[in-house]
């Protein structure tokens, strides 16, 4: 019979010097400790995944100040519903799942005023750099800030499933099993996140030139 670990999340765990008899154990290994009640393998769990996890809170909820809350929530859920994760996959995947769909969750209920999210450089490079551009007439804060307001355009699964492919390079067989919905949709939802974005982009452009 399985032992379930009893979390709960007041705080972020702590780096204790218990965590480093774990550091090389597989995310599998960890699992089946932190069932015999080892705080220390859930120390490791999640200071091992924790970057990822609040990466993809924050640019599903695109609000830093609710980020914290959301990804509180993932952990607590993962924590709590641990025995429901299937070997036979593997662990970051299912943790994605469970950080995008509560982070969906969590931008759909009534928000308050917050802050929004600083874009990832790289991406947001790889969605307006073309090959021996010219000079573009806006800088770095304005193309984060138009990509910042096209997103909060898109729907939310439109989002999820931009930020799980071009953030976390998930595959798209991944991303339909998170979202629930046929590979197809997933093409669809990031083609039309795209062109949302670029179009936003061209239309700044049109405007500053």
């Amino acid at each position: 019979m399985r032992r379930f670990f009893v979390f709960t999340f007041h705080r972020p765990f702590v780096h204790t010097i218990g965590m480093t008899r774990h550091d090389s154990n597989s995310d599998e290994a960890l699992i089946e400790a932190i069932e015999r009640g080892d705080r220390d393998a859930a120390a490791c769990l999640y200071h091992r995944h924790i970057d990822r996890v609040h990466r993809i809170c924050c640019r599903i909820v695109l609000d830093s100040s609710q980020a914290p809350d959301c990804v509180q929530e993932v952990w607590m859920k993962v924590f709590r519903h641990l025995g429901r994760f299937r070997c036979e996959q593997s662990f970051a995947a299912w943790l994605n799942a469970v950080a995008a769909n509560t982070a969906i969750d969590f931008y759909r209920r009534p928000k308050r005023q917050g802050h929004p999210v600083e874009l990832d450089e790289t991406c947001m490079e790889s969605l307006v750099a073309e090959p021996d551009e010219p000079d573009r007439p806006f800088d770095d804060a304005t193309v984060r800030r138009e990509i910042q307001e096209a997103l909060e355009q898109t729907s939310v699964h439109q989002r999820t499933a931009f930020v799980l492919r071009y953030f976390e390079q998930m595959p798209l067989q991944e991303i339909a099993g998170t979202l629930r919905c046929r590979e197809g949709t997933v093409r669809t939802h990031i083609r039309r996140c795209l062109l949302s974005l670029r179009a936003r982009l061209a239309a700044k452009l049109n405007r500053e030139v």
